[in-house]
């Protein structure tokens, strides 16, 4: 029971931090589409690299909830790293726009 409860408190923080950074992701982008010229090629070519850091732990966080036991411990490594260059890309991106 307790393994678990483990697993979906993992895969609940995931989702809890996903959906905090898509919600910053979202008044980030809001607030850079003022942009123009240079500034405005600049952040596009972060956002699409945020965007697919984001498109790829979405994909994670599905892997996770369908994985059997024996699968699931693999891909929770996979996932911590996924959301380290996925909070890496952000942070970058956000650096940008402050």
């Amino acid at each position: 029971m307790s393994e678990q409860s483990t697993r979906e408190k993992f895969i609940e923080s995931v989702k809890e931090k996903l959906d905090q950074l898509n919600e910053e992701i979202d008044r980030l982008e809001s607030k850079a589409s003022e942009a123009s010229g240079k500034a405005e090629e600049k952040y596009e070519e972060q956002l699409a690299e945020v965007r697919k850091k984001q498109a790829e732990m979405k994909n994670k966080l599905k892997e996770l909830r369908a994985a059997g036991e024996a699968q699931f411990e693999r891909l929770k490594l996979e996932t911590e790293h996924a959301w380290k260059a996925f909070q890496n890309s952000f942070n970058y991106f956000k650096s940008h726009f402050k």
